[in-house]
């Protein structure tokens, strides 16, 4: 798989949903107007997407999926996740989905979850691993990959 970052194919993914809602109207997920419900799924990935960043940001450390980590981060959010970004992601993703009321979007965020499940975590994980030795499997035993 190319070296595609994350931020990119959630933003390809993002941008994408807008021709599938327009173009392959569905059957309503919801009823309106219970699809703005979405809003707060968006709130929310934006949240763990902020914590998470701003995070990575305050401890200077590597933020790129394909270079190696600089520090092992294991504060603030990342005590509650080992991916928030990932996770604000998804939820973005879902929430988006759910705002546009089109079923065929939610397939967005299931291929970016597997996409982040099955490729850039694993990546991240072995770098991790290789860099921090016991600290990071500690850490990795202690908080759970996505919640």
């Amino acid at each position: 798989m190319p070296q595609i970052i994350p931020p990119v194919l959630f933003g390809l993914f993002l941008l994408l949903m807008v021709p599938v809602t327009i173009l392959c109207p569905g059957s309503p997920m919801l009823p309106a107007p219970f699809q703005w419900a979405g809003l707060a799924v968006v709130a929310l990935g934006l949240f763990f997407l902020k914590k998470g960043h701003g995070t990575f940001l305050s401890q200077e450390t590597e933020i790129h999926t394909f270079r190696q980590p600089t520090r092992l981060v294991t504060s603030g959010i990342y005590a509650l996740s080992r991916n928030p970004m990932y996770l604000g992601f998804l939820w973005v993703l879902l929430g988006v989905a759910v705002c546009t009321n089109e079923a065929l979007n939610v397939l967005f965020a299931i291929v970016f979850f597997l996409a982040a499940q099955f490729w850039y975590i694993p990546i991240e994980e072995r770098n991790a691993e290789k860099t921090f030795g016991q600290p990071y499997l500690d850490y990795r035993k202690n908080v759970r990959r996505w919640l």
